[in-house]
């Protein structure tokens, strides 16, 4: 009976310090309430493993898998790198996916970045965009290029199942002809 009360004391004081409500002062250090307010954070899924076999079926090769981050719109962004698995020597690819919140935020990040790769004087390439599109399920697609460098991004709503990723999403894929 004394160890269940002990254990049940102890589940309690472990509980309510993870609260932040111990009842007892305070001996920790800054860092320490910092730590534990850090751990409350939510994060949402990563998804970056499902995104690496997902490009792998479609014959990449993936050169660095895609890595997960958060872009300082405060949204997740995959990033990684590929090759066409069927082309020796083929071009290192750079895919950056960005679930966004809505579909005005996508389009809206869409149509910021075709602004940018404009003024850095991509020249649009309209045949290869409606290709694309008609192959895709996207809302919009954009491809351009400037000298030997080529870039291509698009917008639509992701809701693939292997994915569970059911949202707007912006992505962008670039390389570099050699």
């Amino acid at each position: 009976m004394i160890k269940a009360t002990v254990i049940i004391a102890l589940i309690l004081v472990v509980s309510l310090s993870a609260a932040g409500c111990t009842g007892l002062p305070s001996t920790s250090s800054p860092t320490t309430t910092s730590t534990t307010t850090s751990t409350t954070t939510k994060t949402s899924a990563d998804y970056s493993s499902t995104f690496t076999e997902l490009y792998k079926s479609y014959n990449l090769t993936m050169v660095q898998p895609f890595k997960k981050s958060t872009n300082a719109r405060g949204n997740d962004v995959y990033t990684g790198v590929g090759r066409n698995a069927t082309v020796p020597g083929s071009s290192n690819v750079t895919i950056v996916i960005e679930k966004t919140k809505s579909k005005a935020e996508a389009k809206n990040v869409y149509n910021a970045t075709i602004a940018t790769k404009l003024k850095e004087g991509y020249k649009a390439n309209r045949t290869n965009a409606a290709a694309y599109k008609a192959t895709s399920a996207y809302e919009e697609v954009w491809a351009g290029n400037y000298s030997a460098n080529w870039f291509m991004c698009n917008y639509g709503q992701k809701s693939d199942p292997a994915l569970i990723l059911h949202s707007w999403v912006f992505s962008q894929e670039s390389y570099r002809y050699s």
